[in-house]
């Protein structure tokens, strides 16, 4: 120990006598930290903004856009303003694809991005079935520089999600605010839905009632035929009856076609038919009065007259039941307690008029008394009917006028087909049969309206049902609530439903503290190589000193191996920690690491120099560059050729690499004691390959260094 004592101290006397001695460890000592520092500062954020930011990649949009349903989009032009706040690549934003492919040959962008003439339209040609897959034209220069393609192609990530993003939230948008009509409110704050049910609910009421009406004018054409029939069997015995009726029935004719208000016709129809019975009545009282009559021909006359009005009475009661039916009218008992007054008169009438046709009577016939009485009986009778005429004015035709307007187009058909009844004798019985096939038509047409409007009214009411139903549906509840929402927040969720959340594990803020590890035991590995090519590991006899052997020079001469390594070391990691600023969650930990790491270094180098001389500083500068390409320093030892994994396990950076990183992000266990522990081991093969290693080497060594120094030209 002795003799190992007294080399350090020769050695140390001599570098401290001696002023370029001095400067030169002083220079060996900062010039690991240089390396270190320079390539940690140098790759300190690479694939950051701010760096990233610096390489142009042009952008130039040649797109037309495209239209769906009236909606004018460009797709391209949406990129492009979208990219102009992205400050990922340093985006240049051109006007001519023809100078951007140009810029790109030339070297004046990295990259270029070409969006075509017809991209908005491939976008949306899957709407016509005519599928077109959009492309984006990517140019890359490959010679400009080795990495920055690897960069770029973070411009082709943030175009196609920016693209795919603009794409869907543009078509999310869309159908949202289409689709927000169901969640929308009106002025009074009642949603569509619900004033949709609402009026389903108030159509299905007017379809009930649009029913009734139908119904109620079936009766009236069913009443309708009942007359003509019962005018065809008057016809031949009421010639004169219908000569004298025919100023009052184009008096109807005229009434119904002036009328504008169709509510009116069913009125006007009971009125008419009163007026029938009383005009009637009035040429049955003309012909009993006319002087010119005989007892036979009052008769005849008189008896099919009132015959004729006795069938028109239930015609005219039932026109008024079918009017007021599903009505509640204030006048409908008196109405009918009215017409049964005037058919009890009709019977007296018919009575009388028997009378007047027997033998009896037509001896009293001068005395005009039977005359007088049955002329009292009709007189009582036109009374009666302006009685029923007038309640039926004032008390039942207002209760019509809710109802029967809808009634108007078909009543008017009917008033129209009135009118047209032509009363010239010889064709009348041929029109009235005409007339009798046009209602039986209209009967045919009105039972099936009838039924469809029956079916309407029951799809209604089911769909009705349908709309409570869904009202209260849980699923229908959300989809409104989401209705309520922005639509451009919708569309921004569904061009992007998944979000990312990334949990880091042992977090590291920067690309230039993951990397410091590397460049650090890259460094102190570089030092110690340093230190074998400027420092002699051979020591020269010590004058006073006798006795010397091997592993006394050995340990000795490797004492100021170790302090200038270990200066190396203490410079290098002082400056990552303060200079640089790296991160550090246990700075001591690192210098440790830094510090176990020089240690392993310096021996193992200093070892192979003495075993082997000038070979063995090759060797060294060899296993440098095999850990630097495989020792999984900048990629990932899985993205390696085969044979760097079955070199891995025995490459001493990796296990130095590990404690630094450990001392960074943060300890796991006790993996960093265990790296410790696993460089520890080189220590053992370093003095191996130094002391046992070197003795069959020594002759060598010297036949080597002799003929260097004769060729003169070698250290």
């Amino acid at each position: 120990m002795n003799k190992i004592l007294k080399v350090f101290t020769n050695d140390m006397k001599k570098i401290s006598t001696n002023v370029i001695a001095v400067v030169i460890i002083l220079g060996l000592s900062i010039l690991p930290s240089l390396y270190a520092w320079f390539n940690i500062f140098s790759n300190w954020d690479p694939y950051g903004p701010s760096s990233t930011g610096n390489i142009k990649v042009a952008v130039v949009s040649d797109d037309k856009g495209a239209e769906i349903s009236g909606l004018e989009i460009n797709i391209g032009n949406t990129v492009v303003e979208a990219l102009q706040s992205n400050n990922t690549i340093g985006w240049v934003f051109t006007d001519s694809s023809e100078d951007t492919i140009e810029g790109v040959k030339a070297g004046d962008y990295y990259a270029a991005l070409v969006i075509p003439e017809t991209f908005s339209e491939d976008m949306v040609s899957f709407l016509g079935g005519d599928l077109e897959h959009p492309q984006i034209i990517y140019y890359e220069n490959g010679k400009k520089n080795a990495i920055a393609p690897k960069i770029t192609q973070k411009a082709q990530k943030a175009v196609r999600q920016q693209v795919n993003a603009t794409f869907i939230s543009t078509l999310a948008e869309s159908a949202m605010k289409a689709g927000n009509v169901i969640s929308s409110t009106d002025s009074d704050g009642v949603s569509i839905a619900d004033a949709m049910t609402e009026k389903l609910t108030a159509l299905s009421e007017d379809m009930d009632t649009y029913i009734n009406i139908l119904s109620s004018f079936k009766g009236i054409m069913d009443s309708a035929q009942s007359i003509i029939a019962t005018t065809k069997i008057m016809l031949p015995s009421l010639n004169t009856v219908l000569e004298s009726s025919k100023t009052s029935l184009s008096s109807m004719q005229t009434m119904v076609n002036t009328s504008t208000n169709t509510i009116n016709t069913v009125s006007d129809m009971m009125l008419s038919s009163l007026d029938m019975i009383d005009g009637t009545l009035t040429m049955i009282s003309n012909v009993v009065n006319s002087d010119l009559a005989s007892a036979q021909t009052i008769s005849k006359v008189v008896v099919n007259g009132i015959g004729t009005v006795g069938n028109m009475i239930p015609y005219a009661k039932e026109i008024f039941n079918s009017s007021v039916s599903g009505l509640e009218s204030k006048g409908d008992e008196k109405v009918n307690a009215q017409i049964n007054v005037i058919r009890s008169q009709f019977d007296i009438i018919k009575t009388d008029t028997d009378r007047v046709g027997t033998a009896a009577a037509v001896a009293v016939y001068n005395s005009s008394d039977l005359i007088d009485s049955i002329q009292s009986e009709l007189d009582n009778c036109s009374k009666d009917i302006d009685s029923l005429r007038s309640i039926y004015t004032n008390s039942v035709k207002p209760q019509l006028s809710s109802t029967i307007t809808n009634a108007q187009a078909a009543l008017n058909t009917t008033v129209n087909a009135l009118a047209g009844f032509n009363l010239n004798l010889s064709s009348t019985d041929n029109v009235l049969g005409d007339y009798s096939d046009t209602l039986a038509d209209g009967n045919t047409n009105l039972d099936t309206t009838l039924e469809l409007a029956n079916e309407l009214s029951d799809y209604i009411r089911t769909l009705t049902e349908n709309m409570n139903e869904l009202s209260d549906n849980e699923n229908y509840n959300k989809l409104v609530e989401i209705m309520d929402t922005n639509p451009e927040k919708l569309g921004e969720f569904a061009s992007s439903p998944v979000a990312l959340d990334t949990v880091r594990v042992y977090p590291i803020e920067n690309y230039g503290s993951a990397m410091a590890p590397f460049y650090t035991v890259l460094a102190l590995w570089v030092g110690a190589l340093i230190l074998v090519a400027i420092i002699h590991v051979k020591v020269h006899p010590i004058p006073g000193v006798d006795g010397i052997c091997p592993h006394h020079a050995y340990f000795g001469r490797y004492m100021l191996f170790f302090l200038v390594g270990q200066l190396q070391t203490l410079i290098t990691v002082l400056g990552d920690l303060h200079f640089i600023g790296i991160q550090c969650k246990h700075p001591v930990m690192f210098w440790f690491a830094g510090a176990m790491c020089s240690f392993v270094f310096t021996l193992f180098i200093y070892s192979l120099t003495v075993a082997l001389g000038n070979i063995g500083e090759a060797l060294a500068v060899i296993v440098m560059v095999v850990q630097v390409a495989g020792a999984g320093c900048t990629f990932p030892i899985e993205t390696l050729p085969k044979v760097f994994h079955s070199l891995y396990n025995y490459l001493p950076f990796q296990f130095g690499m590990n404690a630094m990183k450990e001392a960074i992000a943060g300890l796991y266990e006790d993996n960093y004691w265990k790296y410790i522990a696993k460089l520890a081991i080189y220590l053992l093969v370093s003095l191996f390959i130094g002391l046992v290693g070197a003795i069959p080497f020594r002759k060598m060594n010297k036949i080597i260094d002799k003929n260097k120094e004769k060729s003169g030209i070698m250290i």
